[in-house]
């Protein structure tokens, strides 16, 4: 993580991305120079992007959840 953090501070926020157009998305941005990536969890199917992005960018990129509005959505995507 601070591989990332150290990295200019740009963050991109993936509000209301498809889970079957975030690796084309997350690569584009990678390829940018984005480290941190965001998917708001009012996005649709929210875990399942995430889960794609975390498996594929694993130490390269930080991958999280936004929009977090209750302590069930913690335990969620922990």
């Amino acid at each position: 993580m601070a591989g990332q953090l150290a990295e200019p501070p740009l963050i991109a926020i993936l509000r209301g991305i498809q889970p079957e157009e975030v690796l084309a998305i997350g690569e584009a941005l990678y390829d940018a120079g984005f480290r941190i990536i965001e998917i708001p969890l009012n996005s649709p199917q929210p875990l399942e992007s995430i889960q794609k992005l975390a498996e594929v960018f694993r130490d390269r990129a930080l991958i999280g959840a936004g929009t977090v509005m209750a302590p069930g959505d913690v335990d969620r995507i922990a």
